[in-house]
């Protein structure tokens, strides 16, 4: 797994959900998000390089650490009165894969009624049912299930997986697992009977 795509991935999940909501336009949400990920990384840059940050800016930094650098490990609780060093010590900010995260975003969008359709199969409910964000991850997931046939299936699957553990309700990666897992043996049979007999 790349950390740039785990990193771009969870921009895009926190991007669909936005766009899931709010129906903002993509550019704009685009936008929004490419800012704030040059600026997180201009801020760790420099904060990390021994160069003072202004409260304004250390304040700043701590928003965007939580948004896009974390990376804590699963199941591990932060303090409440950790400092910026401290939460700046757990993060990694390498060069989040910017066109993933925006292929992400607009293909989501772009391909709403196929993956919608592809879901629909497995679920018990209309998929605009989901929790918002459980909704974004199962889409995310869908489409690179569906369009990214050079990514491993159980790479998008674990990708899915801890992002709902990350940004889901407590057993919401149960679900996305289980709907992620049907629609990859449907799209991924070939790559799948492939890795059981090998």
């Amino acid at each position: 797994m790349s950390l740039a795509r785990t990193l771009a991935r969870r921009a895009a999940v926190q991007a669909v959900y936005q766009w899931q909501l709010a129906r903002d336009s993509l550019p704009e949400i685009e936008r929004q998000f490419i800012e704030e990920l040059q600026q997180t990384k201009s801020l760790y840059r420099r904060h990390t390089g021994g160069f003072e940050l202004n409260p304004a800016e250390r304040d700043l930094l701590e928003e965007l650490l939580e948004k896009y650098g974390r990376s804590l490990e699963l199941g591990e609780e932060e303090a409440e009165d950790e400092t910026l060093e401290q939460r700046a010590s757990k993060c990694q900010i390498p060069d989040v894969q910017v066109s993933y995260f925006k292929e992400l975003l607009h293909g989501v969008a772009g391909n709403l009624a196929s993956l919608d359709a592809a879901l629909g199969k497995y679920i018990d409910r209309p998929v605009e049912e989901i929790d918002p964000v459980e909704r974004a991850i199962l889409r995310i997931g869908c489409y690179e299930f569906l369009r990214r046939p050079e990514t491993p299936y159980r790479v998008i699957l674990n990708e899915a997986i801890n992002l709902a553990k990350e940004f889901g309700a407590a057993q919401s990666y149960r679900y996305v697992n289980g709907i992620l897992d049907k629609v990859a043996h449907e799209c991924r049979a070939a790559e799948m009977a492939a890795r059981r007999r090998g």
